[in-house]
């Protein structure tokens, strides 16, 4: 699912400013923390949720939507203090190879395992194998539908459609086009092979698979893990004991970013969120 995107949405805040060092106490004149997040479900989903837990517990807190690059640049720096959607081992490495002497990781937080592939809906009983798509092209308008062309995903799939030798085209898009694309087709029963990735509430909302990939070219299943400013964590080593707490298993992210998707804002869903899980959140602070 990602790494490699163009450019970035906001201007991280200044370095002394995110090193300033205040109480640990919550008060109002608490420290501002600042939390990088990319624009992928998961990860808009517990930045929002730890926004709304550390606000309550004192502390300003600012959210920056960023590329991965410029969001590790940014961590490594002191500009950012958290990062919740480092994906090992493939994903993210080389940033955590480039910048991780300024990181401190904060614990695996998704009781799951991450995945990344071909995905099509169930009813397309014929097609379990990326080499299936050869002969069923042409049910597919001879095309798959990816999502942003930077993302690392994008550039396993190119290789899986080489290695394969797939006459399909890769078709470049976004998350959100990708995803309604599959509502569109899914709605109508008819054939569509996406890029996805796991955890994704796509996978709860619809009947989907994911094709075999004997070539190994999606790599291997991993993990989610918080990645912290060094300088950061040691000032605060209260917060970093709360998020190193963090525990959420696929099927609690699949409720928060249910519940975030039918609200009327982020902020709404994870406040509801929070109601029906109040103890599971209580454990994080002990």
């Amino acid at each position: 699912m990602t790494a490699l995107l163009s450019g970035c949405s906001n201007t991280p805040v200044s370095q002394n400013q995110a090193n300033t060092n205040t109480s640990q106490s919550g008060s109002a004149g608490a420290k501002t923390i600042t939390i990088g997040y990319v624009n992928w479900d998961e990860d808009v989903a517990t930045s929002y949720l730890w926004k709304d837990l550390l606000t309550q517990k004192g502390y300003q807190v600012q959210l920056q939507s960023l590329d991965a690059g410029p969001l590790f640049s940014g961590l490594s720096e002191g500009g950012l203090d958290l990062f919740f959607d480092t994906w090992l081992p493939v994903t993210h490495q080389v940033y955590l190879s480039r910048y991780g002497h300024n990181l401190v990781n904060l614990g695996k937080w998704y009781e799951g395992q991450t995945q990344e592939g071909f995905v099509v809906p169930k009813y397309m009983t014929d097609v379990n194998s990326i080499s299936d798509l050869k002969q069923h092209a042409t049910e597919f308008g001879n095309q798959i539908v990816g999502i942003d062309p930077g993302a690392g995903e994008m550039q396993l799939a190119a290789k899986a459609v080489s290695d394969y030798g797939l006459n399909l085209q890769l078709v470049q898009s976004s998350s959100p086009a990708m995803l309604s694309s599959l509502e569109k087709a899914y709605s109508q029963h008819k054939p569509i092979v996406v890029t996805l990735w796991s955890p994704h509430w796509a996978f709860a909302k619809y009947q989907l698979k994911y094709l075999s990939d004997p070539k190994g070219d999606f790599g291997k299943q991993g993990w989610i893990q918080t990645e912290a400013n060094k300088d950061f964590a040691n000032a605060n080593p209260t917060v970093a004991g709360w998020i190193r707490n963090f525990k959420l298993t696929p099927e609690q992210l699949g409720t928060l970013e249910e519940d975030i998707n039918q609200a009327k804002s982020k902020d709404a869903g994870v406040a509801k969120w929070i109601h029906d899980n109040q103890s599971l959140v209580d454990s994080w602070f002990k």
